[in-house]
């Protein structure tokens, strides 16, 4: 799990000391009193964590399948504003086909939903994207080199394991 992403996750759930909310709830902590971005990034954020094991949604609400009060939200916490994979990828059809993002996102939400929720969103951006004949090599590049990042860490993490169960 992503630290800033873990941070984001657990914050609306450590400001309300609750493990459940209404995803509008959630949505509004982020988005308004945060201020990390407009509904559509949350709920982007949100389909990455459901997708990565953090939460589970169903109809109206949000659940948190970690503790979140064990989440540090270092002080004067600010969430970073560089935009990601995803972003880059939902600007990107947008920018050559005329959809809005909200039609970009539920796109690609049927997509993953069509690939069982196997493929991370970023990646099926990028897929609803080459599908419409649009160039995504730079940004699948880049997608593949965080992929490889992530890796290494979990790697680490279980040598690091491994490790400890052979001594």
């Amino acid at each position: 799990m992503e630290p800033e992403k873990a941070i984001l996750v657990a914050t609306p759930f450590k400001k309300r000391g609750k493990s459940s909310l209404k995803i509008s709830d959630f949505i509004f902590a982020l988005s308004l009193d945060l201020k990390w971005g407009p509904p559509e990034k949350v709920r982007s954020l949100l389909r990455e964590a459901e997708a990565e094991g953090m939460v589970k949604m169903d109809e109206q609400m949000v659940d948190a399948l970690f503790d979140p009060a064990a989440v540090e939200v270092p002080l004067g916490f600010k969430p970073s504003t560089e935009e990601g994979i995803l972003d880059q990828g939902i600007r990107l059809i947008t920018s050559h086909t005329g959809m809005s993002r909200k039609e970009v996102i539920a796109a690609a939400n049927e997509k993953q939903d069509s690939l069982k929720k196997l493929v991370e969103l970023d990646a099926v951006v990028l897929l609803l994207a080459r599908e419409m004949g649009i160039d995504v090599r730079e940004l699948a590049g880049q997608a593949y080199q965080n992929l490889l990042a992530r890796a290494g860490d979990q790697s680490k993490v279980c040598d690091g394991d491994a490790k400890g169960i052979t001594q």
